[in-house]
């Protein structure tokens, strides 16, 4: 047991080093020797957990598909007001990739893969469907203004919460630098967002 726990350990220290090299480099210029050195690691011991990079790219793609799959089946599938779901799905994304470098890595190699064959990212896509289901539902409810066309304002949510992740601003806040800054600057986004779309008489000044 002692040994299987320490070969579990590993694999995480390598997987968050990984994560780590492929959030800041990309695909084609991570360097299997930076990810070994970073936890001080043989290459060998390395080779031991992943034999290449596509073996990581795999991992740190499956465990953000897992992890997004939560967030998209929570917010499809609960009982609650559509802008109550809308507000938990796009807040939690901004945790994820603010806070979890996996799912940052694995979020930028998945819009390079994207990039590359000329096609829409997948999760991107798979999100936006979800979003404009719940921006029409909350519309519908009256809760945000009905004259705004749903479609394009799908469109702003989404791309303002994946252009923070995805848009390099400097070197020091570009991809590869998770942190709570971006989950706060989403969740700002949103509120934003919500006030000036908000339908309520008591906000848009009504009797």
């Amino acid at each position: 047991m002692p040994k299987q726990a320490r070969a579990l350990r590993t694999y995480d220290r390598v997987l968050d080093a990984a994560a780590h090299e492929f959030a800041r480099y990309g695909y084609a210029n991570a360097n299997l020797q930076n990810i070994a050195d970073r936890i001080r690691l043989t290459k060998g011991a390395l080779y031991g957990h992943f034999a290449t990079k596509e073996d990581l790219a795999v991992a740190l793609d499956d465990h953000l598909s897992g992890a997004l799959g939560d967030l998209l089946t929570g917010a499809g599938g609960s009982p609650r007001p559509a802008l109550s779901r809308l507000r938990s799905l796009v807040l939690g994304l901004g945790r994820l990739f603010g806070t979890d470098v996996r799912a940052l890595a694995a979020l930028r190699l998945s819009a390079e893969t994207a990039r590359s064959a000329s096609r829409p990212i997948p999760l991107l896509t798979e999100t936006h469907g979800l979003v404009l289901q719940l921006v029409r539902e909350t519309q519908k409810a009256g809760d945000w203004n009905a004259s705004v066309p749903t479609v394009p304002l799908a469109d702003l949510i989404v791309a303002a919460l994946f252009g923070t992740f995805l848009t390099e601003i400097d070197p020091d806040t570009g991809p590869g630098r998770a942190g709570p800054e971006r989950a706060d600057a989403v969740a700002a986004l949103w509120e934003a967002l919500s006030q000036a779309l908000d339908d309520t008489p008591a906000l848009r000044g009504r009797p």
